[in-house]
C-alpha cells in the first residue's frame, strides 16, 4: 500500500493517506520523505460512526476523484463514506484468498458491501474469478492487479552450491495453520529416510500465539520437530526480520507449502533474488512460478509430494539451477515491478474518472 502511494506521488499525483491506527507508523519516514500527507483518526475498539464522518468531511473538503481502500475493514469503512460522496469514485481491495475463509456469512456480507464501491482490485487472478464467479454481479467490476516489488533492490547473485547436500532452503511466513509447517516437516522426514539426509531449513516469521488455536499448532509444531531429531538438527527459527532481501541471498530456494495465498510478498521476493520456489499448487501460484521453469509445484497436502519437490531440486545440476534463477529474475523484472502496478492503477483511475486530474486518498 505505501509502495503504490509512493508510486503514484512520483508520477505526479496529489495522493494523501488517511490512516485510523496512528500509533503503527514503521512507514512514515518513507512517505515523509515524498511530502504524502497523512491525515490521522484515533479510533478506540469496535466500530466507529467518528471515523466515517471525519473520512466523509476529507474527502468533501479536499474534491478528492479517487478513494482507494485495502483490507476488510478499511474498506467497509470506504464503502459506507461512498453513500455521501456520489462524486467520488471508490476502489476497494481484497488481499486474500477466498480458500482461506473463516465464514460463508461473513464473506457474503462482505462481497455484498461491495456494491457500494465504483470497483474492486484483487491481487490474484484465482480470487477474481472465484469473486466473479460466485457473485454474478461483480463480473466487469474486478480487476487483478499485482503487488509491485522494487527489483532493482534485489540481487540476483548466485549462491554456489558446492554438492546437493549442501542445499539450504528458507521459508517466510507466520507460524500458523494456514502456512503449512506441518506437512513441510513430515516431507523432510520422508525426505530423510528416502536419501539418508536433510536440507538445510530456515524459517523465518513470528509464532502465531496470539489465539487458542495459534498456541496449540505452534505447540503441535514443536512436538513434531521434536519426534523427528534428524529434521530438527536441520532447522532453524530466524523469528521475524527485515532483512529478507539479505537473507534470500544467503539461501539456494524458497520453499512455500502455505494452503492458501493471495499474491504472497515472498514469493515475488525470492523471485526478484532469482531463487527458485518450490510452492504449493494452489491459488496463483502455478502462474508465479511455472512448474520446470522457475521452481516445482507440489500438492500441499500431500508431503510426499513435496519431498519429491525438494528432490527435484536438489537433482538440479549447476546449469540448471542458473536457469531458474535467471528465469525467475526475469518474470519478476517483467511482472512484478513497481511501475507494472502504478500503471495498472492509473489504467484503473482513467476507466473510472473521465480525465482524471490525480487527486486521490488511500485508506488504511
Amino acid at each position: 500500500m505505501v509502495t503504490l502511494v509512493c508510486g503514484l506521488k512520483q508520477r505526479g499525483h496529489h495522493v494523501s493517506l488517511f490512516i485510523y491506527f496512528p500509533q503503527f507508523s514503521f512507514f512514515r519516514k518513507k512517505v515523509e520523505e515524498l511530502a504524502i500527507p497523512v491525515h490521522e483518526f484515533n479510533k478506540g475498539r469496535g466500530f466507529s460512526l467518528g471515523l466515517i464522518g471525519q473520512l466523509i468531511g476529507l474527502i468533501r473538503n479536499n474534491h478528492y476523484d479517487i478513494v482507494i481502500s485495502f483490507l476488510d475493514n478499511p474498506n467497509i469503512y470506504a464503502e459506507l463514506s461512498s453513500l455521501f460522496s456520489p462524486s467520488t469514485k471508490f476502489i476497494v481491495s481484497e488481499r486474500s484468498s477466498h480458500l482461506g475463509e473463516k465464514g460463508v456469512i461473513s464473506a457474503v456480507i462482505r462481497c455484498n458491501f461491495h456494491r457500494m464501491a465504483n470497483h474492486l482490485v484483487t491481487n490474484s487472478n484465482n480470487h477474481r474469478e472465484w469473486l466473479e464467479e460466485k457473485y454474478s454481479w461483480l463480473k466487469g467490476k474486478v480487476t487483478t492487479i499485482y503487488n509491485g516489488l522494487d527489483v532493482g533492490c534485489y540481487s540476483g547473485l548466485p549462491f554456489p552450491l558446492r554438492e546437493k547436500k549442501d542445499m539450504k532452503l528458507i521459508a517466510v511466513g507466520r507460524i500458523g495453520v494456514g502456512k503449512n509447517l506441518i506437512s513441510l516437516i513430515r516431507a523432510l522426514h520422508i525426505f530423510h529416510q528416502t536419501y539418508g539426509w536433510v536440507p538445510s531449513v530456515s524459517w523465518v516469521g513470528r509464532r502465531g500465539t496470539a489465539t487458542p488455536m495459534g498456541e496449540e499448532y505452534c505447540q503441535q509444531v514443536d512436538e513434531l520437530l521434536n519426534s523427528f531429531p534428524e529434521v530438527k538438527k536441520c532447522w532453524k527459527w530466524l523469528g521475524e526480520r527485515s532483512d529478507v532481501p539479505t537473507l534470500l541471498q544467503e539461501h539456494h530456494a524458497l520453499i512455500h507449502p502455505s494452503f492458501y495465498e493471495g499474491l504472497p510478498n515472498v514469493i515475488c521476493e525470492a523471485l526478484a533474488a532469482g531463487r527458485p520456489v518450490l510452492v504449493s499448487n494452489v491459488c496463483d501460484h502455478p502462474l508465479l512460478v511455472s512448474d520446470g521453469e522457475r521452481g516445482f509445484l507440489f500438492d500441499p497436502n500431500n508431503p510426499e509430494s513435496i519431498a519429491d519437490a525438494i528432490n527435484k531440486m536438489t537433482n538440479l545440476n549447476w546449469e540448471e539451477w542458473l536457469n531458474f534463477s535467471r528465469n525467475a529474475k526475469e518474470y519478476a523484472e517483467a511482472n512484478l515491478g513497481i511501475d507494472k502496478m502504478v500503471t495498472a492503477y492509473e489504467a484503473l483511475f482513467s476507466k473510472l474518472v473521465e480525465c482524471h486530474t490525480g487527486k486521490t486518498v488511500v485508506v488504511k
